[in-house]
């Protein structure tokens, strides 16, 4: 562990009072996704309808931009408790009065918008009073936005703000109807944040309190740490499988690199470079299927792409940019020499994999998208799942570890399987849950926390299979279901542990509600932007002025997005980020290979261009290698916190290591069929040279590797490094005369390198 706790953000010292108007608000904002975002209530009606029983209150609904108000006002309140107006001294310590001003302000603008909109709707008429509270309700999310994720966003979303009232004429009416009452904070962004994101974010939040994130890391530490430079190989796929459902960068390093880079630095890595491994696998985490950054999902909105389809086109991508990391890890732990960790510091490798079915939820979450059901849908029904096998995998709660991962699989299963099949099932699972309960009454059994929680759900989905509720009722319900079940028992429980687990799931929700607050804020400034940007016009005249500033060269447009990603990354989320350069930078690069063979046509199974998807994962990559890019690069500094070591050393290192990132969306771009789903039709030809433009990827990879270390079996004289490099970069075009010369001075260097290539014998 490290020597002291890292905060990156200073957050205020509530009363109790007040911490506890925090813990109610973040849950509230749970509560109303699930029963209205998520539709829980009418799945519940569908339940007991199909009982013989309508309640016509679970039928109350309301429009979706009510419940954003809603969540948006929950965010506010949050906001302006926990972040200071200043970061220092007494602000820290009391809320001050203005502050409770703002929170009564954001409560009214927040709930007029509510109450508001289905007039709205109707009448599409705008009042005074809309004015009043539109211009109120932008304000406030400028300053909460200020508060929690920096000063440089809100001051871009005001330079648009002011642009666009002065097109408009200083007409404040049709500024707030479209900021306020149409689009702007409650548009795109801001509408994926709370249907599909938060969704994320409630199970990632999960994952963490319950177990299941420490165990991958811990499992992944045991399997790889005795290896050579097993610590930071441990590191890079751990940080990959938490960090592809954090969705966040430098909370991914704050948790999984308590562990690894300890770890890191006691196997002898420096602390520059044991720093610098862990930010770039944990920022790898939201370039990797299934589950990527926020701006993801609002990628898959913009371009009427279905998710699952977007997921199968970051496979190749993701899976480079891991190989890059891997490689330079592997030459850098070769060049200082570094062996593993012995195996009797760690937990014996076959606990974990007896314990292999706690990432089953990770398993189901990954078919389930690629299947093609709603995100939200299976975020939350793995929850129920990652819930369940928490609980079982307890061993201080007694029981038969094989029959209940048996009973889990089983169960699982079947909430995915279609009716015909679920008749005969369910009432065998019924049976088998009433036989364990009379087993138990019999004290055959011992009644415990394993079979309660095991008993509710193989009772709630066998009868919700039985009654013949559709798929996605039946998983919404066993995740909502699964929070509920874990409360109660964890509440009766007389142990230790099951006390332990109620906590973890009630704090579990807090933690959602406040991790959203600074993703939800980035997103409402963010459709700000993309407001004025759309209002007036600006959207498609900045693209053609990027189009004459580069004299339409695409090479150049490429390089503009990149510079403009990175640069605005410093200081902006990734999600506004996106937003931003996908609007200003996509139009222009399309406008730049219009007609262009492949570019101009479209997605197979969509209508967007194959030219906009490329640039959309452009963007996307440079918005989220931001993280990593000096001088702000946030993962980086934490990373270089955990470690003790100089922030530009390793900030230095992140952005050495994460170098297939830089260079791979280029070449994606160029070689666009590397989105798998940009292929028109499969043959022999099309699948060998898809093949081929991945080897030819690592191949450029690794040779830049070598040239920017100077190692491969021992350190490479500076002249063939060089050379390296030139082939490296020549190779990024993936042309083959380069690609075989760089193999043939890989052969070269292994067969001849001790005698003409290197200074160092090899080892």
């Amino acid at each position: 562990m490290p020597d002291k706790e890292v905060i990156l953000e200073k957050t205020r010292t509530l009363s109790p009072k007040l911490e506890t108007i925090v813990k109610i608000a973040a849950i509230l904002i749970g509560v109303y996704e699930i029963l209205f975002i998520f539709n829980f209530t009418y799945s519940l009606y569908d339940l007991f309808a199909r009982m013989g029983l309508k309640i016509s209150l679970l039928k109350i609904d309301f429009q979706d931009k009510q419940g954003e108000a809603f969540v948006l006002a929950m965010i506010l309140i949050i906001s302006f408790l926990y972040y200071p107006v200043l970061k220092r001294g007494k602000y820290l310590k009391k809320v001050p009065f203005y502050d409770y001003l703002l929170v009564i302000l954001s409560i009214a603008s927040m709930f007029y918008m509510f109450f508001r909109f289905p007039s709205y709707t109707i009448y599409y008429d705008v009042n005074e009073y809309d004015v009043l509270f539109g211009l109120i309700a932008i304000a406030l999310v400028l300053e909460a936005t200020r508060r929690t994720v920096g000063w440089i966003l809100p001051a871009i979303v005001l330079v648009f703000l002011i642009y666009g009232i002065n097109d408009t004429g200083f007409n404040w009416y049709r500024f707030v109807q479209y900021l306020y009452l149409d689009q702007g904070i409650f548009g795109i962004p801001f509408y994926v944040m709370t249907i599909y994101v938060f969704a994320f974010v409630f199970f990632g939040a999960f994952l963490l309190k319950i177990g299941v994130s420490d165990y991958i890391t811990k499992f992944m530490i045991t399997l790889f740490g005795p290896r050579q430079g097993g610590p930071a190989k441990a590191a890079v796929v751990s940080s990959g499988l938490m960090g592809t459902v954090s969705g966040s960068s430098v909370a991914n390093v704050l948790t999984t690199g308590t562990f690894t880079i300890p770890l890191m630095k006691k196997a002898g890595y420096p602390p520059e470079i044991a720093g610098a491994v862990e930010p770039v696998a944990s920022t790898g985490g939201q370039l990797m299927p299934p589950i990527m950054g926020a701006a993801a999902f609002i990628m898959a909105q913009f371009l009427g792409v279905p998710y699952n389809k977007l997921i199968i086109a970051a496979i190749l991508p993701a899976l480079i940019y891991y190989s890059g990391v891997y490689i330079f890890i592997d030459l850098e732990t070769k060049r200082l020499r570094l062996g593993g960790v012995s195996k009797d510091q760690f937990t014996p490798l076959k606990y974990f994999v007896r314990k292999i079915y706690i990432l089953l939820p990770i398993v189901v979450i990954t078919v389930a998208l690629v299947w093609g059901l709603a995100p939200h849908i299976v975020a939350i029904s793995s929850l129920g799942i990652a819930i369940w096998v928490a609980w079982i995998s307890r061993d201080e709660i007694k029981g038969d570890e094989r029959i209940y991962v048996g009973v889990v699989l089983i169960t699982t299963l079947l909430m995915f399987t279609g009716r015909e099949i679920a008749q005969y099932v369910a009432p065998s699972l019924i049976a088998i849950a009433i036989a364990l309960l009379i087993l138990a009454i019999a004290k055959v059994i011992e009644f415990n926390e394993k079979l309660y929680i095991s008993l509710l759900f193989i009772l709630f989905v066998a009868l919700g299979k039985f009654l013949g509720i559709r798929k996605e009722g039946i998983l919404l319900m066993s995740g909502v279901f699964g929070i509920v079940f874990s409360l109660i028992v964890g509440y009766f429980s007389k142990t230790e542990i099951g006390k332990k687990m109620f906590s973890a799931t009630y704090e579990s929700m807090i933690d959602a509600g406040k991790t959203s607050v600074s993703v939800m804020l980035a997103a409402a400034s963010a459709g700000l932007i993309q407001g004025v940007l759309t209002m007036t016009g600006l959207v498609t005249s900045l693209g053609y002025k990027l189009v004459d500033l580069t004299g339409g060269h695409l090479l150049l447009l490429l390089i503009v997005a990149m510079v403009f990603s990175l640069i605005l990354g410093m200081g902006v989320p990734t999600t506004a980020n996106y937003v931003i350069t996908s609007l200003v930078v996509a139009p222009a690069v399309f406008n730049a290979v219009a007609g262009t063979g492949i570019y101009d046509l479209p997605v197979p199974g969509c209508s967007v261009a194959i030219a906009l998807l490329a640039v959309h994962f452009f963007v996307f990559y440079f918005g989220i290698l931001a993280d990593l890019t000096p001088p702000v690069a946030l993962a980086s500094y934490a990373g270089s916190a955990l470690a003790g070591s100089d922030f530009w050393k390793t900030a230095r290192n992140s952005v050495k290591y994460a170098l297939a990132g830089y260079i791979g969306p280029y070449i994606y771009f160029t070689h666009p069929e590397m989105f798998l789903i940009t292929v028109q039709s499969w043959d022999v030809m099309t699948t060998l040279r898809i093949v081929y433009y991945f080897v030819a990827s690592v191949v450029v990879i690794y040779l830049l590797a070598m040239a920017i270390t100077g190692y491969y079996r021992g350190h490479i004289r500076n002249e063939f490094r060089v050379l390296l490099g030139i082939l490296g970069i020549a190779g990024a075009t993936l042309h083959p005369i380069p690609i075989v010369m760089g193999i043939c001075a890989l052969l070269g260097l292994r067969l001849y390198g001790e005698e003409k290539i290197l200074l160092t014998k090899p080892l």
